[in-house]
């Protein structure tokens, strides 16, 4: 099962919603990217996660990677998928407002 880091988005003006990430594999314990990292569409994003493939934001704080809240995917009435940041217990961490403009 791959692990993916997104540590930039790119949210629509018109709709308020993610349309496209910064993205690549990453390890999960070093938060080293194992690949350059990539903008994609949205739905390349959901059709992973979908598959097994498991997704973590990430921040960058100091000069050091951290690993943010899991992505996990969010139906749209029109019936396109996004995606949004898990939020343990109700508290809340970060946002996907958080994350850097691509």
């Amino acid at each position: 099962m791959a692990t993916y880091g997104i540590d930039g988005v790119r949210i629509s003006a018109s709709t308020d919603r993610v349309t496209h990430v910064r993205w690549a594999a990453i390890d999960p314990q070093t938060h080293d990217w194992l690949s350059q990292p990539k903008i994609s569409e949205i739905a390349a994003v959901t059709q992973d996660i979908r598959s097994g493939a498991v997704v973590y934001s990430v921040f960058t704080l100091g000069g050091r990677r951290y690993l943010g809240p899991k992505i996990k995917p969010v139906p749209h009435p029109n019936g396109i998928d996004g995606i949004d940041m898990e939020v343990p217990d109700g508290s809340v961490e970060k946002s996907m407002d958080d994350l850097p403009r691509v």
